[in-house]
């Protein structure tokens, strides 16, 4: 049975699953057994771009269609809430996937993660610092990709753990009318920011020279899966 193969699937043999056997009469048979492994990032960079397509024409129809009518008003609303919590969430995922890609390559200490636990350090955080140590921004990015990171790991988390927790109304630029914060948050705008920084990291951690060669490896596999998954082009 033939294996179906992906753009950017990393393909290997595992210990003992090629086997070369001769039998009693001295007729050979082997065993080939191929083992893969699917980097889900760039389908979670897919779901993004695909939900942020979703909240755009929301947001537009909020921009042409605003009335007076209440529940018109709320089904805008939550046409527009829902793909923006969605791309929110895959972004925080995939940037999640992208701590589990570099964290063997950054060199954290037992005493690190020891901190890390006194100090109640937030997932945000830890993916930061994995991140700089890999990547090694310019010291003129590093308080700019701490913020953006920080911020999509903490809209992440509370529409992912949300909470029923009392929260003053807040006003928008493009509303006559107070709404609950989740609909201020999680808006267009904001997830296009957060699409933006989530693909930018990627495209800054690609274009890094002093990688680890199995980095520059799966950064080349992961840019190709996007192409595949239509969501970037490479020659562009």
């Amino acid at each position: 049975m033939g294996v179906l193969i992906f753009k950017g699937m990393s393909i290997g043999i595992l210990p003992g699953d090629f086997v070369i056997s001769i039998d009693e009469s001295g007729q050979s048979a082997s065993k080939l057994v191929l083992s893969t492994a699917y980097n889900v990032i760039p389908l979670w960079l897919r779901i993004a771009r695909d939900r942020l397509n979703d909240a755009k024409r929301a947001s537009e129809d909020i921009a042409s269609n605003w009335d007076d009518d209440a529940d018109h008003q709320k089904a805008m609303l939550i046409a527009e809430l829902a793909p923006s919590m969605e791309v929110v969430v895959a972004c925080g995922i995939a940037l999640d996937s992208l701590y589990d890609m570099l964290r063997p390559y950054a060199k954290l200490s037992e005493s690190d993660i020891n901190r890390w636990k006194a100090n109640r350090t937030g997932r945000g955080a830890q993916i930061f610092e994995v991140i700089r140590r890999v990547l090694k921004p310019e010291n003129k990015h590093v308080k700019e990709f701490k913020k953006a990171i920080t911020d999509i790991i903490k809209f992440r988390d509370m529409a992912v753990h949300p909470t029923l927790e009392l929260k003053n109304a807040l006003s928008r630029p493009d509303l006559d009318v107070a709404v609950d914060w989740k609909f201020s948050a999680y808006r267009f705008s904001n997830a296009w920011a957060c699409f933006n920084t989530t693909t930018q990291v990627l495209l800054f951690a690609h274009q890094r020279e002093h990688l680890d060669q199995r980095l520059v490896v799966a950064f080349k596999n992961i840019f190709e899966a996007l192409e595949e998954l239509g969501v970037v082009r490479t020659n562009a």
